[in-house]
């Protein structure tokens, strides 16, 4: 009968530990939930908060700060963007940063006038369609025309 008995508490203390085990893997997959919950709403803060800023909203010494490294940053994207454009022999749109091929009068994506700027060579392209308000040859991916700056379907 004893044999029995320590049988019935091994089950029983196995149950209580699976039991328990299943009880913390619930708890833990909650926890993780409301953390990356956390996290989201930091990105979104940090977004509205640079949003504000962008605006010219100020912010105390230690924000302002941080709000100047980031546009740092960006202004080092914008140089290495510019360089790739130009030893590609592409021309970079300055509102958008989109590749224009480099005789573009007007972006391709947003239709920024691109009259002041200048590159060096343009780059070879196949082009397979052309605008229908001036004829001027465009890429399917084009959203507007180079030369004339048309709104293409």
């Amino acid at each position: 009968m004893v044999f029995w008995d320590k049988l019935n508490n091994i089950a029983a203390t196995a149950g209580e530990k699976a039991s328990g085990a299943i009880e913390i893997g619930k708890l833990n997959l909650k926890l993780g939930t409301e953390e990356k919950k956390i996290e989201d709403l930091i990105i979104q803060l940090g977004s509205t908060l640079l949003l504000n800023l962008d605006a010219g909203q100020a912010y105390d010494e230690t924000i302002m700060a941080l709000y100047e490294e980031v546009k740092a940053a960006r202004a080092a994207i914008a140089s290495l963007h510019a360089e790739i454009a130009n030893l590609t022999g592409s021309l970079l749109c300055p509102s958008c940063q989109e590749k224009n091929p480099a005789d573009s009068k007007f972006c391709r994506e947003c239709g920024t006038n691109l009259q002041e700027q200048t590159s060096d060579e343009a780059p070879v392209e196949i082009v397979e369609t052309v605008c229908p308000a001036c004829g001027s040859p465009v890429n399917d991916t084009d959203h507007f025309c180079t030369q004339c700056g048309n709104k293409l379907s």
